[in-house]
């Protein structure tokens, strides 16, 4: 019996013919993500910051008529230097933030502790009472048990103190090589930009990847640039706010609620709301004034950011988009909350182009 040809087979099946070429493409994208996205992006992250800093370039060169050097050395310049001053800090604010809070974790400790005791005689005593056990039955358990899994967990914690503190300083050492890889991609580019649009442009595979490219400029990179930017402004309007209420951990916080604020239907009203209402019944209405309008500035940002930047451009429900940061925690860890949705934008803009 003679092999049915490709064409033949997508005419009497094109069901699954779209499920395999849909299957390939996301085994290819998982694929790319988890191996070859490591190696590539740091040289895709100096070409898009050239592509963004490329307007100010060529404004010296052609209108102010710099010469390319002081062109390119300068905006580079200003650019570093921003970058380097803006990190360093918040570098010195986080570093001064989390020393307090581990100067001050044994009180917090205590505090906790104590709360916990008061909460769990509460509800062992209750549950005693229902089952008809003896008093303090359930409190012993929760105690033995307790204390069995803070064994447990030092035990792992000082068997494997080593591997994380040679985890940190291995993380460390790649993210500086990264960091370095980049400043140096950056400054290769001064000279070749052109020439690198130019061989681009003459690829045999330049009409497929250009229509990919324009797909998700309007979709993909839209949600990543609108993500970012939103994503700093709340983490700014959260620790502003924070401040204003003399909370010392302003920015651990406020990075935070800016995190949390990135999932769909959860955002910033699941901390920032419950807070406010706590402050409220404690009689302690400025904070609570505070923290409301913190949350009604974040909910105006996204809304107006996401609508100005994005428009309905992602097409995503925010079922599919809730299902995508899972997939991509799931599968990609912290990043996945980039990945995961850009992850499926680039699959939909491939499939486009194929079927």
């Amino acid at each position: 019996m003679s092999a049915m040809p490709p064409a033949a087979f997508c005419e009497k099946h094109p069901l699954w013919y779209r499920l395999i070429v849909l299957f390939i493409i996301t085994a290819g994208v998982y694929l790319a993500f988890r191996y070859l996205l490591v190696i590539f992006i740091p040289f895709i992250i100096a070409y898009l910051i050239m592509r963004m800093l490329f307007p100010v370039i060529w404004f010296l060169r052609h209108r102010w008529r710099f010469p390319g050097w002081l062109a390119y050395g300068g905006t580079l310049t200003v650019f570093f230097g921003t970058v380097f001053g803006a990190v360093l800090v918040l570098i010195w604010q986080f570093w001064k933030q989390l020393k307090l809070f581990l100067q001050n974790f044994p009180v917090y400790r205590q505090e906790f502790l104590q709360l916990y005791d008061k909460q769990t005689g509460y509800l062992c005593g209750c549950f005693d009472r229902w089952m008809s056990l003896p008093a303090g039955s359930a409190q012993e358990y929760l105690s033995r048990w307790t204390s069995g899994v803070i064994a447990g967990s030092s035990a792992k914690l000082s068997e494997h103190a080593g591997n994380l503190l040679t985890f940190c300083f291995s993380g460390t050492a790649r993210f500086l090589t990264v960091i370095l890889i980049i400043v140096v991609s950056m400054i290769a580019l001064c000279g070749d930009m052109q020439v690198v649009h130019r061989i681009y442009r003459k690829s045999s595979f330049y009409p497929v990847v250009h229509r990919v490219a324009v797909t998700l400029k309007q979709s993909g990179l839209a949600y990543l640039k609108s993500q970012g930017i939103i994503l700093m402004i709340i983490w700014i309007v959260c620790s502003v706010s924070l401040t204003l209420i003399h909370n010392p951990y302003s920015i651990l916080i406020g990075c935070g609620i800016a995190v949390f604020d990135t999932f769909p239907v959860l955002g910033s009203g699941m901390i920032l709301v419950p807070w406010a209402v706590c402050a409220a019944f404690g009689q302690n209405y400025y904070v609570a004034v505070i923290l409301m309008i913190a949350f009604i500035l974040c909910v105006v940002v996204r809304d107006l950011l996401e609508a100005h930047m994005m428009g309905n451009n992602m097409g995503l429900l925010p079922f599919f988009m809730t299902a995508a940061l899972y997939g991509g925690v799931c599968l990609f860890g912290v990043w996945g909350i980039l990945l995961g949705p850009f992850g499926v934008i680039l699959i939909r803009s491939i499939y486009q182009q194929i079927v």
